[in-house]
């Protein structure tokens, strides 16, 4: 094989990792980093978790193979999360895969573990694996799977999941599908040889699976709860951290004490067990030393040479481990230098050896990356590289400073510093790159750079496309294709001289500032439009009786250095009319927002139907943009853009409202509802925390509470009495679904339960039974039927109620094919002189969406007052 697609392979190992939290302890750094890196070399251990979605990993045995044992490991997840919900913020869909992503990446940064997708979108929950298969094409996915094996290069797969019904959701199934799958075929040349371009075949040793929910079946349990003393806490303790992370999903955890295991079911061996048949180890029976794959090679004096360098290199790296926390660096550095100056003697060798020492090149690459980041640290060399801003726009010349530090008590040199910045940029440095650093030195570099004014927009590779119904869309020969995302837009690349070797430390370019209330702040660099154009809402109704018009708010927000002014409006099908036609705009610096209002009429009687309208910015000098982005920023993750065209949609429907009801409406965990409340024409106010506990409710006629807001708000879990009085007293409060602390805490008007699992209906095309045809919900002030229940997306619902007391009315009745039909996705229950209204039915997501249906039940929900 050739150099280059060994360098390929072990690219990953090569990448610095990410950041920690500014302010922080990073165990990336200093003296911990070295003895992390050391723990890795000489031995060759990989293993590869495969499931179906962020939070399925396993990470307390990530944290204890990467932090523990010096192990590479690496999480598969097959999709995002993109069909879940958002527990911190209003991002779903595409919007929550890249909050997720993120989630994963921050994760892997405390457990250490490498992260890698496949192309599967999450289209949401599915009850079989033949299901899910009708989103995700098998030969698709299960190519994403071989690639990430033969690029990662595991002895061992771990599958989360058994590939059968014990593991429930559809998706889960097909994961342990897909991961044993891999298992039988990634080291078949004649399978998917579109791969071996840059890929080589390979046959991993041992296929576990997890036995989280199925003990009985384990035959290996691994010890998770040992303290580390490098770290001064337990894997077990670094993986609740880690999984504290998935903060969107609620899954933060205590960090506790104390034994803990990790239990496995051996599925699949290529290897000899012993004499007992028991294993005590993932690596039972595996060779994971240097030693084993130079004896791969042919007998003769390269091979005696080999054995020679790597007697030498191990006595060093050795050496080293002995020497940490001696209280000076000097030495150790020295003995580093060496062990890596053998090492790369054995890579010279291997050029000699052909493709029979392809195995062992790729693992002294791996060593290799990982011996210049222990070298690099022990001698106290750091780079980092500075833009003056972040977000670029094409034809923007921006600065970037770079600075080499010499932290340790050595001399060093600084060989090199170049930057790497997207084909067609312009480079220019100003200074000598090069320099002497004696100890505690500090040198600055200064570089400009142009940003071509053809350059694209800076979207993750998995979103250049237009996303499927279950897949994302890549070209084979995408290089960042099953990574998290891209790699940094521009890189700082130093090369040093340290103890009589070298050594290469990458920096990405980031744009750093001081919030004075949090510190220093970083952000990654993007490139995005001069304009940045929004429409508000996204989606609109209009009942055919409406005669008033539909308000559209365009924001804009400019990022051109210089300032930009022109004329926004908006296109709209024929037949409508827009007022004003134009209007003019002007952002005189970077950050500079304002908002347009446009009002659209039909010109005539229209029928019903779905219109689609764009909002344009034009600047004077004939620029016209149509696309904005989201800024996705939360505490525990990096900060991302989301792309999106500025276009809206109007759906034209039957549907009459009574528009001079007031509608209070409590959130949840990030959804669209109050937004939809208010497109149907109805006043609706957000209530706050304060607004729950001692607001004013007789100002409301109805009070809609968001998905999963008692379980997003303890202070409407405190204050759930007030509502319950306000019921009696005449109002009309509807729950949207709620997870199982709502039904074991009885905040229902009566008594609610729903089984474990709960009830759901994940068929969106599945046939709804009105069960009482009369009633108002079906009739006022909108007649409804089996019309209103097509076009719904993902699903019907969830977290439907089973049991409840004999109060509700019973409204529908729903099955997934070949279930049970349910019947608690939609109760009603006089209370007092009040209604109480429980749903399942997924509304936040239809109404987004622009189902019809779900905004004429909206209306008729929201109108059971006095009925």
């Amino acid at each position: 094989m050739k150099h280059g697609v060994a360098l390929f392979l072990a690219l990953s190992l090569c990448v610095p990792a990410l950041a920690a939290a500014q302010g922080a302890v990073d165990p990336n750094h200093g003296l911990v980093a070295v003895a992390q890196q050391l723990r890795g070399l000489g031995n060759v251990k990989r293993v590869l978790i495969i499931g179906a979605h962020p939070d399925d990993e396993d990470t307390s045995l990530l944290a204890l193979l990467v932090r523990g044992r010096g192990a590479d490991a690496a999480y598969l997840s097959l999709n995002r999360g993109e069909g879940g919900q958002n527990l911190i913020g209003p991002e779903l869909g595409v919007g929550l895969g890249l909050v997720r992503t993120e989630e994963l990446l921050a994760a892997r940064r405390l457990d250490g573990a490498e992260q890698f997708f496949s192309r599967a979108y999450d289209f949401g929950y599915s009850k079989s694996a033949a299901e899910t298969f009708r989103f995700w094409p098998r030969d698709s996915l299960l190519a994403d799977v071989v690639d990430v094996v033969r690029r990662f290069r595991p002895q061992i797969i771990v599958s989360t999941f058994s590939g059968t019904p014990r593991d429930g959701h559809g998706q889960h199934q097909v994961a342990g599908i897909l991961a044993r799958e891999a298992f039988d075929i990634a080291g078949d040349p004649g399978r998917f040889p579109g791969q071996l371009e840059s890929l080589e075949p390979w046959t991993p040793l041992k296929l576990y699976r997890s036995t989280r929910f199925d003990r009985d079946a384990t035959t290996l349990t691994v010890e998770t709860g040992k303290l580390d003393p490098l770290f001064g806490r337990s894997y077990h303790q670094i993986a609740m951290a880690s999984r504290s992370q998935h903060r969107s999903q609620d899954m933060g955890r205590i960090e506790s004490l104390g034994p803990r295991s990790t239990n496995l079911q051996l599925l699949e061996s290529r290897v000899a067990m012993g004499s007992s048949g028991a294993e005590t180890s993932l690596f039972d029976g595996v060779d994971t030393t240097l030693a084993g794959l130079v004896e791969e090679i042919p007998h003769g004096s390269t091979r005696d040479a080999l054995e020679e360098n790597l007697h030498e290199y191990l006595t060093r790296v050795n050496r080293a481990r002995l020497m940490l926390g001696n209280g000076s660096s000097a030495p150790l550095v020295s003995v580093l230098s060496d062990a890596l100056i053998s090492l790369r003697r054995m890579l010279e060798l291997t050029n000699a050896v052909g493709p029979r020492a392809s195995g062992l090149r790729i693992a002294l690459d791996q060593d290799e990356c990982k011996l210049q980041i222990a070298l690099s640290e022990a001698a106290g060399v750091i780079v980092e590289a500075f833009s003056d801003d972040d977000l670029l726009v094409p034809g923007q010349q921006i600065e970037v400073e770079v600075q080499a530090w010499n932290g340790g008590d050595i001399e060093v040199a600084l060989d090199q510093l170049v930057l790497r910045a997207p084909p067609g940029w312009t480079v220019q440095a100003s200074g000598r790159q090069t320099v002497e650093l004696s100890p505690g030195t500090l040198t600055t570099h200064r570089f400009s750079l142009v940003v071509p004014e053809d350059a694209d927009f800076t979207k993750p590779y998995f979103l250049r496309t237009s996303v499927g119904t279950g897949i994302y869309h890549w070209p084979k020969d995408e290089p960042a294709r099953t990574r998290p995302s891209d790699p940094p837009l521009i890189e700082a690349h130093a090369k040093f001289s340290v103890a009589g070797t070298h050594v290469e430390r990458t920096a990405a370019v980031v744009h750093r500032f001081a919030d004075q209330a949090i510190g220093e702040i970083r952000r990654p660099l993007y490139v995005v439009p001069a304009v940045s154009v929004e429409i508000v809402p996204r989606t609109a109704v209009w009942p055919l009786k409406e005669n008033e018009g539909l308000t559209f708010s365009v924001g804009l927000t400019g990022q051109a250095p210089g300032g930009v002014e022109g004329v926004a409006f908006l296109e709209v099908p024929s037949g409508w009319t827009v007022k004003p036609s134009r209007a003019s705009f002007e952002l005189p610096e970077p950050g500079r927002t304002t908002t347009v209002d446009f009002r659209v009429m039909p010109e005539s009687r229209i029928e019903t139907g779905r219109f689609e309208l764009r909002a344009i910015a034009e600047t004077i000098d004939q620029r016209r943009f149509d696309i904005g982005y989201a800024i996705i920023d939360y505490p525990h993750t990096q900060h991302r853009l989301l792309f999106e065209e500025a276009a809206a949609r109007i759906e034209a429907i039957e549907l009459s409202i009574d528009r001079s009801l007031q509608v209070g409406y409590v959130p949840g965990a990030g959804d669209a509802v109050a937004e939809a409340v208010a497109a149907l024409g109805v006043t609706v106010d957000v209530l706050d925390s304060r607004a729950v506990e001692s607001g004013e409710l007789s100002a409301y006629d109805v009070i809609v509470m968001g998905i999963r807001a008692y379980e997003a708000n303890p202070v409407l879990v405190a204050n759930n009495d007030r509502f319950l009085e306000w019921v009696r007293g005449g109002g009309t409060l509807i729950v949207q679904y709620q997870q199982y602390g709502y039904f074991n805490g009885d905040n229902a008007a009566y008594p609610l339960s729903a089984r474990r699992p709960h009830d759901r209906v994940t068929d969106e095309t599945a046939p709804v039974t009105i069960l009482i045809p009369e009633h108002p919900v079906f009739n006022h002030p909108n007649r409804l039927g089996p019309r209103d229940f097509s076009g719904w997306v993902q699903e019907r619902g969830l977290y439907f109620a089973s049991e409840w007391s004999e109060q509700y009315e019973v409204l529908l009745e729903m099955a997934d094919p070949g279930d049970a039909a349910v019947r608690g996705g939609l109760l009603l229950a006089r209370y007092g002189d009040g209604l109480y209204v429980y749903t399942g039915l997924s509304l936040f997501r239809q109404l987004p969406a622009g189902v019809p249906g779900a905004y004429r039940l909206l209306a008729n929900l929201l109108s059971l007052k006095g009925r």
